[in-house]
């Protein structure tokens, strides 16, 4: 554990001490909101009655926290699904299968201190500024409250592995641009991170519910707004524990064949 936690710590000063970087972000959050802030407060002038039982409030708080929770449930440069094809790439990886450290656990450790930058930055404060200015909707009750935390804790644990299998693919081809743009298009789509799934038609709906994807954002959103309450939400959670645990289970299948049969040249 405690090779666990040096290597999350010396990911979490890489990231922070990027200050430009890190106010640009800001900056581009800020904005973000602002837009979705205005854009569904126009299309709720326009059709008040296309959104359902779902009010205002509810569905600002919604696109809001999508933009939010974009920001930590992230597929940027810094995690696992950049970083091990560029390793594989520059002939570096070697170097990380050497640590004295599990490859996977290893990685883990470094985008867990992505997390907590970004938890400390780009989930409290923005969150708590967005609720005061733009009047959001909050969980009426702490029980909503800790199961929206372990929704989004649950919702990074699913994240890292789907990107630790994309990741993997570098092993196969280095191309990656075609698996990109599709990987990153069912995240955002799938997810019900940029358009609520209850406005999908039935059969998309059917498609999305046998994906890992809705539990990434969807799930957690939907807790927080109280659009899902009660035994729902206790379903939710099950359902994305099922998710972390089939997926650890076939990332560790997955990368111990390839790790098996792995011959690195170059470097």
């Amino acid at each position: 554990m405690s090779l666990f936690w040096m290597f999350s710590r010396q990911n979490f000063y890489k990231v922070a001490a990027y200050r430009v970087n890190f106010w640009m972000e800001m900056a581009s959050m800020v904005l973000e909101l602002y837009v979705v802030y205005t854009l569904w407060n126009v299309l709720f002038d326009q059709a008040p009655g296309s959104f359902g039982a779902v009010s205002l409030p509810q569905m600002i708080t919604y696109a809001v926290l999508g933009i939010i929770l974009m920001q930590i449930l992230d597929i940027g440069e810094t995690t696992v699904n950049n970083y091990i094809p560029t390793q594989v790439r520059m002939g570096l990886i070697t170097a990380d299968l050497m640590k004295p450290l599990d490859f996977m656990v290893h990685m883990l450790a470094r985008d867990f201190g992505v997390l907590v930058v970004r938890l400390t930055f780009f989930l409290l404060p923005p969150l708590l500024i967005s609720s005061w200015l733009l009047d959001l909707v909050t969980p009426t009750t702490w029980q909503t409250f800790a199961a929206f935390g372990i929704a989004v804790a649950q919702a990074w644990l699913i994240l890292f592995f789907c990107n630790f299998l994309y990741g993997l693919i570098s092993f196969k081809t280095l191309d990656l641009m075609g698996f990109l743009f599709t990987y990153f298009a069912l995240l955002r789509f799938a997810s019900g991170q940029i358009i609520p799934l209850w406005m999908y038609p039935d059969f998309l709906q059917t498609v999305v519910n046998l994906l890992p994807f809705k539990s990434i954002f969807y799930t957690p959103m939907a807790i927080y707004t109280g659009v899902m309450s009660g035994e729902a939400i206790f379903e939710a959670l099950w359902v994305q524990t099922a998710w972390a645990a089939g997926l650890f289970l076939l990332t560790r299948l997955i990368w111990s064949r390839i790790h098996r049969h792995l011959i690195v040249q170059g470097g």
